[in-house]
């Protein structure tokens, strides 16, 4: 499909269409927000990504920060032995050099866009950096819980919570039930073999089931911390970090089950 016939076919936006959707939500000069993205949920953009940052900088101000995911793709698949998949490995890869400046994300458009701009700031992880642009930058990079020291928002742009990475944060908060520990964390033999961290920053291996994050986000409606509006074609979504995390460590003292796919 070319460009004529996506424009003829799709919903057109404006920054400005997304200025007012995000006024509308609440969002303000001087906040700080992490943003999670999906450039093509919003329809046709007039001007693309650079128009969906601008529109995020230009509401936040000179005061905001603006920060986003920018995982690299600096990674090769490596295929797992059938005594790993025994153990519970979902993926492995090597990681391979990583350059702040020049890896690709593979986190969409928006934050790859976002971390070539000129002033923005990301960070020297090697497989999960963040980018951040705006006077809190240096140190909201350092990890997601920054953002939630700084009393920050989660933004979704037309994506869900199982994107929000920093929903991690409410584990440290929580003893979960050994039957549960017993399948999130890898067993002796992988610590003998790998290490403490899976063999981190060498190799980056996935190992049991994942929190559904998703799931978090009827209880945030129900208890008032989700506002929703629709901006062109995309739900859009915003609440407050803090907020999230203690009602997500809450639900998964009294139900971890539900979160995880325990078999």
């Amino acid at each position: 499909m070319d460009l004529k016939t996506r424009k003829k076919e799709k919903v057109h936006v404006t920054k400005e269409d997304i200025k007012r959707g995000l006024k509308e939500l609440g969002l303000k000069r001087g906040d700080v927000v992490g943003v999670h993205s999906s450039l093509g949920s919003f329809g046709y953009v007039d001007g693309g990504a650079d128009a969906v940052i601008n529109a995020l900088l230009e509401t936040v101000g000179e005061g905001g920060t603006l920060v986003m995911p920018s995982y690299s793709t600096n990674r090769e698949n490596v295929e797992r032995t059938q005594r790993e998949i025994e153990l519970g490995i979902t993926w492995k890869s090597k990681i391979l050099p990583y350059d702040p400046n020049k890896t690709p994300c593979w986190t969409g458009t928006i934050p790859e866009t976002f971390r070539k701009r000129k002033g923005v700031v990301r960070s020297p992880n090697p497989t999960h950096s963040l980018a951040a642009s705006g006077p809190k930058a240096e140190e909201l990079v350092k990890g997601w819980n920054k953002l939630l020291e700084s009393d920050g928002y989660i933004l979704l742009l037309g994506v869900n919570l199982g994107c929000c990475s920093a929903m991690h944060l409410a584990e440290k908060q929580v003893q979960l039930p050994s039957h549960v520990l017993e399948k999130i964390e890898p067993p002796s033999e992988l610590l003998e073999k790998y290490g403490p961290d899976l063999g981190w920053p060498e190799w980056d291996i996935g190992y049991g089931p994942y929190p559904d994050f998703v799931k978090m986000e009827e209880p945030c409606k129900e208890h008032g911390m989700m506002k929703t509006i629709t901006i062109g074609e995309a739900t859009v979504k915003m609440l407050r970090l803090r907020e999230l995390i203690d009602l997500y460590a809450e639900y998964l003292r009294k139900n971890p089950d539900l979160f995880y796919d325990i078999k």
